[in-house]
């Protein structure tokens, strides 16, 4: 609805009448001198005083006018600069920004100010919108949930990331929203009070449910109170939620790494510090009977420890993300090299291994290829039972990857671990790993070397149905 702006009548009326009043008073005080001094007739005096009467309304009308429109000018053009809307019928809303730029008057100073003033509240107010949209843009950017939050705990402002991860699309659209309708976990509520009672930083680490993936997560989380620049006043608080949940499941595999790792040492070096001990006495009192087997026994676990340093070191070269030597390798002779090295071993089982699949040559890195090929065909011969079967088969897919399938017929492996399957030191039955000799890191440098490669690896396996790995070489 429009508002409009009258003319000022008042200022127009009180000038009429002090100019109606003066003229007139001066008027009457010449002509009685002039009566005075030149007996005038009543008729000619009465005249007179009716005559300049109705001449001075007439001047005084018109002077009158022509201070007031001025000023009404003037009026319109300052609620123009304070509102920018358009008031009233009397200002067209095409014209120019300066009404009086071209109606310069007695009282231009005062127009020459307004359009200084006009032109500085543009400025502002462009300088203004041009952070306000920078400051949503970078907030916006941020990988940080934020949240601004008044003193009564009412949400003033949040960022798309908080958003996304606590409020529902009814919630964003609420009226007035609290802190504690989107989160209302007591750890954060708490701090929020915190920091606006004591009118201090809080930090902390919570747990909560998100919107994202309807899982929980880790967040550091951050409270500041917002204070004002002059009075120093607290007047609200900034919360930033930063989600750690991805350096906490790093820092768990790096305590479950190091706790693994420690655990796999520990058991060879203690029995070879047990039979050394107890070799050291047999020597000295010369019951060298046993010594053969002891020393047996302690070459077989210096060998586990080495092909366990060995692995670690694989890995460590892998995550450093070593440059690749790629050079054009052929599967089948990388096939029959590594059937031909594991087959003493497939023999003590009577397993048998068959190489199936006529591909192309393309590029990898023919030492981790092996590699990959002889951890996959060596696990499942030693997790099989006697007399089963390998399987190597290569298979290309329409000249875009190489398809290495290693399958077997054992005992497959349950659901449950197949997620886990290609984690560090993560066995299926512990006791019966280390019996087979394995380190646990083997599936893990699988994965690492196909992921250099840019590829991929999966397992494909149900209980009594065998199992079957699946590793895809992009071609390059």
């Amino acid at each position: 609805m429009k508002r409009f702006v009258r003319f000022p009548w008042r200022v127009y009326w009180r000038f009429f009448f002090y100019q109606l009043i003066a003229f007139n008073i001066l008027f009457v005080a010449i002509i009685s001198v002039l009566d005075v001094r030149y007996r005038m007739a009543p008729f000619v005096y009465n005249e007179a005083l009716l005559n300049f009467f109705l001449f001075s309304v007439i001047v005084v009308a018109v002077t009158s006018y022509r201070f007031a429109r001025p000023i009404h000018r003037v009026i319109l053009k300052a609620l123009r600069i304070s509102s920018k809307r358009t008031y009233g019928n009397l200002v067209d809303p095409n014209q120019e920004e300066d009404l009086l730029d071209d109606e310069l008057d007695d009282i231009s100073e005062l127009d020459v100010a307004l359009n200084h003033i006009h032109r500085k509240m543009k400025k502002r107010k462009a300088q203004y919108l041009q952070a306000v949209e920078e400051s949503q843009a970078f907030m916006s950017a941020v990988a940080e949930g934020l949240v601004s939050v008044s003193l009564d705990e009412k949400i003033l402002y949040f960022n798309s990331q908080f958003a996304a991860q606590f409020l529902s699309p009814d919630q964003m659209n609420a009226p007035v929203l609290r802190l504690k309708d989107a989160i209302r976990t007591p750890d954060v509520l708490e701090g929020f009070a915190n920091s606006i009672k004591a009118g201090k930083v809080q930090r902390f680490t919570v747990k909560l449910n998100t919107l994202v993936d309807n899982t929980p997560r880790y967040f550091a989380v951050s409270v500041n109170p917002i204070r004002n620049a002059k009075t120093k006043e607290i007047y609200g608080v900034v919360g930033i939620f930063h989600d750690i949940t991805e350096l906490k499941k790093v820092e768990q595999i790096r305590i479950d790494f190091v706790g693994n790792a420690s655990h796999e040492l520990r058991t060879p070096l203690t029995s070879i510090k047990g039979y050394v001990d107890t070799l050291k006495e047999d020597v000295k009192t010369g019951q060298i009977q046993q010594a053969g087997k002891f020393l047996d026994i302690v070459s077989r676990n210096i060998d586990r420890l080495m092909d366990l340093v060995n692995d670690l070191l694989s890995l460590s070269t892998l995550e450093s993300h070593a440059e690749l030597k790629l050079e054009q390798i052929h599967p089948l002779q990388i096939s029959e090299h590594i059937v031909a090295e594991l087959a003493v071993l497939a023999a003590e089982k009577n397993i048998s291994i068959r190489v199936i699949g006529e591909v192309p040559p393309f590029m990898a890195d023919a030492h981790k290829v092996e590699q990959v090929l002889r951890n996959l065909v060596s696990n499942a011969i030693k997790f099989i039972p006697n007399g089963k079967s390998v399987q190597i088969r290569w298979e290309g897919d329409n000249k875009d990857a190489v398809i290495l399938r290693v399958i077997d017929d054992g005992p497959g492996i349950p659901e449950e671990h197949l997620d886990r399957l290609f984690e560090r030191f993560y066995r299926i039955d512990k006791g019966r790993t280390r019996d087979a000799g394995g380190t646990g890191l083997g599936l893990a440098i699988v994965k690492h070397i196909m992921q250099s490669h840019g590829g991929t690896v999966a397992v494909k396996s149900a209980p009594g149905q065998g199992c079957e790995f699946i590793c895809t070489f992009p071609i390059k």
